[in-house]
C-alpha cells in the first residue's frame, strides 16, 4: 500500500501492548506539537513546551475534559528527529486501556493512525538515513545474539553504507571519463584507459570481498541447521538435551521414543545453531515410528551439518553402516556417545571412511563443549577473523552480485576495445544495482515490501 510519506501527522504506540510500566505513544508531523499541547496539561503550574524537554503533567480528553493518565510528554522541533519532522511522544502507564485512549484522543485531534514501519520510512525519505540503514533498525529489533547486534548497529552507523557508496563514487569516476569520450568523439579528449581498468579491476575485487562476507552474515542472522541423527537408542535425545542444557526430548531406554521431530537453537561464539533431533533410522515397527524415520530423512537434504551419533558401549552395526550410506556425501562430525560406559565400539570402520570421531557422554555431560568446537570450526572455519563489513541481507547480496556482473561485463569490453557505449551500459547497470541497496535506485513496491516487515509505531 502506498503512503502518503510527509503530508499528514501520524500516531502510534511504539512499545509492546499490554501490562508494563511505561508505554510509549509517538505522534510525527506538521500537527504534532498542536495535538500535544491539545491534551497536556502540566502537573504543577502551567507552562510552555520547549523542544527536546520531558516534562511531567497529565493528558486530558479533549471533549470532556476528563485526566486520563499522569504522563511524562516531550515535544521534538524538526529536523533533529528520528523522522526529520516535529515529533511528540507521550510516556503513559502500560495497560492496554490508557494507551488505546490516549491513542484513540490524538485520532480524534487530527492525526492517523500510522502503517507499519511508516517512522522509519519518513526517516529515510526524509533523508535522515539511507535503505540499508533503515533496515538494520528492524535488524536490531529482531537481534538475539550479541554478534547479530553488533552487525546490525555498525549498518545503522552506516559503516557499510559508506563502503558501498565508495565503491558507487569510483565507478561514477570511471563513468564520466567514459561519456566524456562518448559525447566529445570528435575531440582529441585523453582518456586514462590503464588507469580506469585497474579502478575497475580494484572496485570487481572490493565487491567480491563483501559477496563473500554474506556466509558469515547469514551465519550471524539466519544460522544453519545441524541434524543429530543414529539408529536407534545411541542418545541422539540425551546429546540434544545436553547441548540444549534442558530437558527437551523425553529420553528413556526403550528404543524409537523419538517419533517426531525436535528443534531448539542454541547460539556457539555469536552463530545461531537449530539443532534438530530425528527419529532413529531403522526398519519401523508401526505407523507413527515410520512417519517419523520419513521426515527425519527428508530433514537429511537440507542439513549443513549432521552428527552421526554412535554407542561407544555397543558394537559397530549393520545399522550404523546404513545410516553413514544415506548420509555419506554430507557433512558429517561422527559423535561416539556414551563413553562412561565400557567401550565395546570397534572404530576401524570409522577411520576406513577417513573419519576421526568425538567422543562424549551426553549423560554425564562429557565433552559436550568438545562437541560444540567442532560445530563452529566445521561451518565457520578454524581461526576465522572477524570481516570489517559483513552483509547479512540476501537483498543486499543479489544488488551486489548483479553490480559486480556488471562491473566484470564493462571491464571485459574495455580490455577487448568494444565499443565505449557498451562499457557506459554496463557501469549504469552497476550503479542502478548498488543504488538498490542503499535507496538512490529503489522503485516504490521494493521500499513499501521492505517497511511493510516493521511493526507499527517503529
Amino acid at each position: 500500500m502506498s503512503m502518503e510519506t510527509g503530508v499528514d501527522t501520524i500516531c502510534a504506540i511504539s512499545t509492546p501492548q499490554g501490562e508494563g510500566g511505561i508505554g510509549i505513544i509517538r505522534i510525527s508531523g506538521s500537527k504534532a506539537h498542536d495535538i500535544l499541547k491539545r491534551l497536556f496539561r502540566f502537573k504543577r503550574d502551567k507552562g510552555e513546551l520547549y523542544s527536546h524537554r520531558l516534562y511531567l503533567g497529565y493528558i486530558i480528553d479533549p471533549i470532556n475534559k476528563k485526566e486520563i493518565d499522569e504522563v511524562f510528554a516531550v515535544f521534538m522541533d524538526a529536523p533533529n528527529t528520528y523522522t526529520r519532522e516535529d515529533v511528540a511522544e507521550i510516556y503513559s502507564h502500560g495497560g492496554i486501556a490508557v494507551q488505546q485512549y490516549i491513542l484513540s484522543c490524538i485520532l480524534r485531534c487530527g492525526a492517523r493512525l500510522a502503517e507499519p514501519g511508516e517512522f522509519t520510512k519518513r526517516a529515510f525519505l526524509n533523508g535522515r538515513i539511507d535503505l540499508l540503514q533503515a533496515e538494520s533498525v528492524l535488524d536490531i529489533i529482531k537481534s538475539e545474539t550479541e554478534t547479530e547486534l553488533e552487525t546490525a548497529l555498525s549498518h545503522l552507523k552506516g559503516i557499510l553504507s559508506q563502503r558501498i557508496n565508495n565503491i558507487r563514487d569510483r565507478i561514477k569516476d570511471a563513468l564520466v571519463e567514459i561519456e566524456t569520450q562518448i559525447d566529445f568523439s570528435d575531440e582529441d579528449i585523453p582518456i586514462d584507459l590503464k588507469g580506469i581498468i585497474s579502478r575497475l579491476k580494484e572496485t570487481k575485487k572490493e565487491l567480491a570481498s563483501i559477496i563473500d562476507s554474506f556466509y558469515e552474515g547469514r551465519a550471524i542472522k539466519s544460522g544453519f541447521e545441524v541434524l543429530i541423527l543414529g539408529r536407534t537408542n545411541v542418545g541422539k535425545s540425551s546429546l540434544l538435551n545436553a547441548l540444549l542444557l534442558e530437558e527437551k526430548a523425553i529420553v528413556t531406554p526403550i528404543p524409537g521414543t523419538t517419533r517426531d521431530i525436535i528443534e531448539d537453537t542454541i547460539h556457539i561464539k555469536g552463530i545461531k545453531i537449530k539443532l534438530i533431533d530425528t527419529a532413529g533410522l531403522r526398519r519401523p515397527k508401526n505407523l507413527a515410528e515410520d512417519m517419523g524415520i520419513e521426515r527425519a530423512k527428508k530433514k537429511i537434504e537440507d542439513a549443513h551439518v549432521i552428527l552421526w551419533v554412535l554407542d561407544g558401549s555397543e558394537g559397530y552395526k549393520k545399522e550404523d553402516n546404513n545410516v553413514y550410506n544415506a548420509i555419506k556425501d554430507k557433512n558429517i562430525i561422527a559423535v561416539i556417545n556414551k563413553i562412561d560406559l565400557p567401550q565395546k565400539l570397534n572404530e576401524g570402520p570409522l577411520i576406513e571412511k577417513g573419519i576421526k570421531p568425538v567422543k562424549v557422554s551426553a549423560l554425564k555431560n562429557i565433552g559436550i563443549d568438545n562437541i560444540k568446537t567442532h560445530i563452529y570450526q566445521n561451518l565457520m572455519g578454524r581461526g576465522r577473523k572477524r570481516r570489517p563489513v559483513i552483509i547479512t541481507n540476501l537483498r543486499h547480496r543479489d544488488a551486489l552480485v548483479r553490480a559486480k556482473d556488471s562491473v566484470e561485463k564493462g571491464l571485459k569490453n574495455l580490455i577487448e576495445s568494444e565499443p565505449l557505449e557498451f562499457v557506459a551500459f554496463e557501469l549504469n547497470d552497476a550503479l542502478y544495482n548498488l543504488g538498490l541497496i542503499t535507496g538512490e535506485t529503489c522503485p516504490e513496491e521494493i521500499l513499501n515490501t521492505i517497511f511493510e516487515r516493521f511493526c507499527i509505531g517503529k
